[in-house]
């Protein structure tokens, strides 16, 4: 960025600064802020603009809050696409998704050199990407913008993604069979209807969490499974752990070499999802930026609901969300029965087998 740019920038937030500065009804301070927002989105697309006329022709292409930098034979394409991918992040993160509009992106597609274009969000795809295709690489960059904005207490929590980019459904199934099958005494207490147990097992409580996830006999399960190459000189508490019996000693180990959660982030996801679900376009707002009070209580707070209310919702989601057996008729199974039967003898009738 040249300097002409930042100091059309800086004039710009200087010239709100002061109203804002000696604003004293709250109402009238967030019209300002918001304001002095919407200046700094335009001296940021105008920063942009101006870099991409020096160097390349650009088109740009919005969509919601999306604004999205591309070659003009590549626009036809982010047109398409951006429509469904502001409709998917907007579902997905209510009024958050607004935020992306102070995130400019450039698109371009594999193969072909990057635009010479600074300070933009690369989103790239395959040289044969289709419009669906380019949605999805759009709602993946969005999504992980906004995962990059909010503290790192939650963006740590969730993972990669915020949210990830499969059905509801389908987070819901797998995260059952976690409930169901995950070797643990607090998943197993929050399966039999103890909030208090699946909020330790999403890991939303302050304490240890080899005490709050596992008991002595799964602690020295998971030092048993552990490798040579992860204990190094951990070998002798490890003996002590799985040969002599000492809880200390699993203790120091797992504490040492880190110790994975019994829920995956498809469980804590699909809490969140369910939080976003149950307290609006604003919950996302209060869930990622809400540093001044426990990971909890920004669940609590944005879901509109007390913590205990909300993870007991979201065990009822789970609990709901078994796989359903797949049932055959009974004559479908003995017609294939009886098939399996005449294979059988078809090949041992053969002369490879005489």
């Amino acid at each position: 960025m040249s300097e002409r740019h930042r100091w059309v920038i800086a004039t710009l937030v200087a010239s709100a600064m002061p109203a804002i500065v000696t604003a004293q009804d709250t109402t009238a301070l967030r019209q300002r802020l918001h304001r002095l927002e919407l200046l700094r989105h335009t001296a940021v697309v105008a920063v942009a603009r101006a870099e991409s006329a020096r160097r390349e022709r650009l088109d740009t292409v919005r969509s919601g809050a999306l604004v999205i930098l591309v070659r003009p034979g590549e626009a036809w394409l982010v047109r398409q696409a951006s429509a469904v991918a502001w409709a998917r992040l907007d579902s997905l993160y209510g009024g958050e998704a607004a935020t992306l509009s102070s995130t400019p992106m450039l698109f371009f597609l594999l193969g072909r050199p990057r635009p010479q274009v600074a300070h933009l969000y690369p989103v790239i795809a395959d040289s044969a990407a289709t419009p669906p295709d380019v949605a999805f690489q759009l709602v993946r960059a969005g999504s992980a913008v906004i995962r990059a904005e909010a503290d790192t207490v939650l963006s740590n929590w969730t993972g990669p993604l915020l949210l990830a980019e499969v059905p509801a459904a389908t987070e819901n199934a797998r995260a059952y069979v976690e409930l169901v099958t995950a070797p643990s005494e607090a998943v197993r207490r929050c399966y039999a209807g103890t909030a208090d147990a699946c909020a330790a097992a999403l890991g939303l409580l302050a304490g240890d969490p080899a005490l709050q996830w596992y008991d002595a006999a799964e602690r020295r399960a998971l030092v048993a499974d552990a490798t040579d190459f992860r204990l190094g000189r951990l070998r002798s508490a490890a003996d002590a752990c799985t040969l002599a019996g000492s809880d200390s000693a699993c203790l120091e180990v797992l504490h040492a070499n880190g110790i994975q959660p019994p829920l995956s982030t498809d469980a804590r996801q699909s809490l969140v999802r369910l939080t976003l679900a149950s307290g609006g376009r604003g919950a996302l707002g209060r869930l990622a930026h809400g540093t001044s009070r426990s990971l909890s209580q920004r669940f609590a707070v944005a879901a509109g609901m007390p913590v205990d209310s909300l993870i007991l919702a979201w065990r009822r989601t789970i609990i709901e969300a078994k796989p359903k057996p797949v049932t055959i008729a009974t004559a479908r199974a003995w017609t294939a029965l009886g098939w399996i039967v005449l294979m059988g003898l078809m090949a041992f009738r053969s002369s490879r087998w005489r």
